[in-house]
């Protein structure tokens, strides 16, 4: 069997700053001493309850760097051009950070990090099996925290730990995990609402600037502009497109322009994922026609309407995914199909949840808390997903109902003329 901890050569098995930092240089978005007591006071219960010697958390950049999520609620690192990161929480002992090589030698890298102890690689394998080693944990339990949903952490890291620790179990508790972070503090939900502030200037700006005779690198140029001009964070998620509404080609917006001219007679679908300095995302997209939509897109859009309205109706504590599936069930009753979810989470943390009413994944249950958060995404389109619209906001559960911080426009089909 090939030796994972030597073949191939990845060179240092760990690299670290040696030279003082001056952490106040930086002004990297953080939060209060607090809050990450709480959040590591949470991590500690969580491996209490689960019976854990140490918890490895990996992050990556995948899902628009969405995968950096939970690394960066431990630490505060956000890692750059990662091929993996890892958080090394022991039971007993201090915390370290796996991060790559060159950020190891780079002092702005390194001071984002809450935890002194940072140590770069090339492939973060070497340091889990050293720094588990210092631990002395030759045996007992170890949890994983995978990066995304769907992926687990890459098969020589598994492999390096299960051969170098034959007597320790390792165990996955991604979601267990993901659903701890669910209930968000006051700091979390104040980062949501600059990142719907920030996502609302976008759909203001589009209103405002984009005209038939321009083109969809226009419509792209002027939402990433307005991300960057609001200080939000860069790259974030940004889904758009236009479609004629009398020769429509596809219902979903796209990740990337395409070299198309607007005309009058256009439909905009627009799903912004605009993300506040801390990483913290809040969706929002409102439907935009450039001049009265026929008959067939104004169907669309009254079912998009009526079903974002019956949704929104039902969010407060206690609900749960059968109310939502059930107040959009109008989209299927009207003949139309749903490909995005009805509902889903701020994707920080990634995928907890709730996941409700998507066509490619089953639903995840989520029974509704105050200070949750999540988006109410309507995407009705024709079976053949040729036709479609869009509207979506970010929504935070309160004692009695939910409020919608992207409250700067109406929820409504906005005629650009």
């Amino acid at each position: 069997m090939t030796d994972v901890m030597s073949a191939p050569k990845f060179g240092p098995r760990a690299i670290t700053y040696p030279h003082p930092i001056n952490h106040d240089a930086y002004d990297w978005p953080t939060f209060s001493d607090a809050e990450f007591e709480r959040r590591h006071a949470l991590v500690r219960g969580f491996m209490a309850e689960h019976d854990l010697d140490c918890l490895l958390v990996a992050s990556a950049a995948h899902l628009w760097d969405r995968g950096w999520a939970n690394v960066r609620w431990i630490s505060n690192y956000m890692g750059t051009m990662e091929l993996d990161s890892f958080v090394i929480f022991p039971a007993e002992g201090e915390p370290t950070l796996a991060i790559l090589g060159l950020n190891a030698r780079l002092p702005d890298r390194v001071t984002r990090s809450v935890f002194g102890d940072v140590r770069g690689a090339l492939n973060t394998r070497t340091i889990l099996v050293d720094r588990l080693k210092e631990l002395g944990l030759s045996r007992g339990r170890v949890g994983i925290i995978n990066p995304t949903p769907y992926l687990s952490v890459s098969r020589d890291h598994w492999a390096a730990l299960t051969e170098s620790f034959p007597d320790l179990v390792f165990e996955e508790y991604s979601d267990e995990f993901w659903k701890m972070r669910l209930v968000l503090s006051d700091e979390e939900v104040a980062c949501l609402e600059e990142a719907a502030r920030i996502g609302d200037a976008t759909q203001v700006a589009v209103m405002e600037q984009l005209r038939p005779g321009m083109t969809e690198h226009d419509l792209f140029r002027i939402i990433y502009s307005t991300i960057a001009e609001e200080r939000g964070e860069i790259p974030c998620m940004v889904l758009a497109g236009s479609e004629s509404m009398s020769n429509p080609t596809s219902g979903f917006q796209r990740p990337r322009p395409i070299g198309r001219t607007i005309t009058s007679d256009d439909v905009l679908l627009m799903e912004v994922g605009a993300r506040d300095g801390h990483g913290y995302e809040a969706q929002t997209g409102k439907a935009m026609v450039f001049s009265k939509p026929p008959p067939d897109y104004a169907d669309l859009l009254e079912v998009m309407l009526e079903a974002y309205h019956r949704i929104v109706a039902e969010l407060k504590p206690g609900c749960t995914a059968k109310e939502l599936r059930a107040a959009g069930s109008i989209i299927n009753e009207r003949g139309y199909t749903i490909v995005a979810p009805l509902v889903h989470g701020v994707f920080n943390p990634i995928d907890a949840g709730p996941f409700v009413g998507t066509s490619h994944r089953p639903d995840k249950d989520v029974v509704l808390e105050p200070n949750m958060a999540m988006c109410v995404e309507i995407h009705p389109c024709t079976t053949d997903i040729i036709k479609g619209v869009f509207m979506g906001d970010t929504y935070v559960i309160t004692e009695d109902g939910a409020r919608n911080i992207n409250h700067r426009l109406e929820p409504k089909v906005y005629e650009l003329g």
